[in-house]
């Protein structure tokens, strides 16, 4: 349905009827490419979701209003709330948000249903825990919280003693993740720390992916940024090898946070012995300034690099996988990428020189080599050797910003002469392309703007 400012007042900001909207110019090649999916989307939704469009070349006012940062954009709106959609634009991916976004409400759930969810394929949900003490205000606040929710994770809601049971709920109000059947709990003080919805959400988006997600093209930067990353190169073409490694994925991922987690209870535990060990001593010397030096001392667990864990389809990103890792899935079946974005590094061979299988062992073994400081095992770079320079430099200079800022100057003058000389060797030619498919760690898929 094309909407002009009068329709857009009063069918959408004006109601609480949920609407997915595009906004789009009729210039912009992005927005024909996606038109006849859009249209798609309108006839397999009609009935169930108000599928509407913008025009805003005409709708000029109305898009400046809506503060659009490129076209096409695609907002999901309800109840004066809105969420733009930042998933792959093909028809499939847009009819599965649309879908998730019509039974986006917070939903109730007892152990029979919550389990036969489960079962059914899902691997994260937020659950929130409730009594009859719980107040309006409360559920107010849970409401707000659903639109960002949408294509990421449901959020349910529970009295259910035999759910509290299971997940060791005693304090309510409580919201729990539940990722692959692991709990993880928000840290709330009080009810009122539950209401701050931009905590929450916070929060949420911290831990809203699957504990071995899929890599795509629309995930790419929360996966792997900032991250040491386990990725899977995986074929979905031999289906028994597909599951096989999957699994020893996600059993390797479960063992390495329990492992993570107790050493950072170790290290704490270790941090407190220490404090009361000085406060004592201080006590047995009667010393007032180093008690009080001892009691105030912080326990501080020095915070490692974060560790993930994802797969990717290596049959269809062959080219963008081939391209980074060297890795052909078709020819040498299932491997293991151990990948550092931020150094644009990456390990895939194991402590004895062999290449990584699927296998638990194989994976925890190298990625205890690959994490030590330093690592144990030569790494290879994911680019060309300037940018690889640039890259570990970025990283050891990150914390001293006189220096992070002399290295820049630095490379630049340096990228600037190699370049002219690599532009005399190669002549005055574009960069490597992969058909479309290269879009994972920054390239064209997905771009707002034409």
């Amino acid at each position: 349905m094309n909407l002009d400012a009068e329709a857009f007042l009063r069918l959408v900001t004006t109601t609480r009827d949920p609407w997915f909207i595009k906004f789009y110019a009729p210039w912009c090649g992005h927005c024909q490419a996606m038109a006849p999916a859009w249209s798609e989307l309108g006839r397999e939704m009609k009935g169930s979701l108000n599928i509407g469009e913008v025009n805003c070349e005409v709708e000029k006012r109305l898009c400046r209003d809506v503060n659009l940062r490129g076209y096409p954009t695609i907002l999901f709106f309800q109840g004066g709330e809105r969420v733009e959609y930042d998933g792959l634009r093909g028809l499939g991916d847009l009819v599965a948000y649309a879908r998730k976004a019509v039974n986006s409400g917070v939903n109730e759930v007892d152990l029979v249903e919550f389990e036969e969810m489960e079962k059914a394929g899902m691997e994260v949900a937020f659950i929130y825990f409730y009594d009859q003490a719980t107040t309006s205000e409360d559920f107010a606040a849970l409401e707000r919280i659903t639109l960002p929710l949408i294509g990421h994770a449901p959020l349910l809601k529970t009295s259910s003693d035999l759910m509290a049971k299971r997940f060791r709920v005693t304090t309510w109000p409580r919201l729990i993740v539940v990722r692959d059947g692991k709990p993880s709990y928000y840290l709330a003080l009080s009810p009122k720390d539950m209401r701050d919805t931009n905590k929450v959400l916070d929060w949420m988006k911290s831990v809203w992916l699957p504990i071995v997600p899929e890599l795509s093209a629309a995930n790419s930067h929360e996966i792997m940024h900032g991250k040491t990353v386990v990725l899977g190169i995986l074929s979905r073409n031999r289906p028994n090898d597909f599951g096989t490694a999957k699994a020893e994925l996600k059993k390797a991922a479960m063992e390495f946070m329990d492992q993570r987690q107790m050493e950072e209870k170790n290290e704490k535990q270790e941090l407190r012995d220490r404090k009361q060990l000085r406060i004592e001593e201080a006590e047995d010397r009667d010393d007032e300034r180093a008690l009080r030096a001892a009691k105030n001392m912080r326990i501080n667990v020095e915070k490692k690099k974060e560790v993930g864990f994802a797969w990717v389809d290596g049959v269809f990103w062959e080219r963008w996988v081939r391209s980074t890792y060297g890795v052909n899935v078709n020819e040498v079946g299932e491997r293991i990428i151990i990948n550092d974005e931020d150094t644009k590094r990456y390990w895939d061979i194991t402590l004895d020189g062999a290449p990584i299988r699927p296998s638990r062992s194989a994976i925890l073994d190298t990625l205890k080599a690959v994490i030590a400081d330093p690592p144990k095992i030569q790494s290879k770079s994911s680019t060309n050797r300037l940018y690889s320079v640039f890259y570990r430099l970025r990283a050891g200079f990150g914390r001293h910003p006189v220096l992070s800022t002399f290295g820049g100057i630095v490379f630049i003058v340096v990228a600037a002469v190699y370049g002219k000389g690599l532009m005399r060797r190669r002549g005055a030619g574009g960069f490597f392309k992969l058909d479309g498919k290269e879009g994972l760690l920054g390239g064209n898929t997905g771009t707002k703007a034409d």
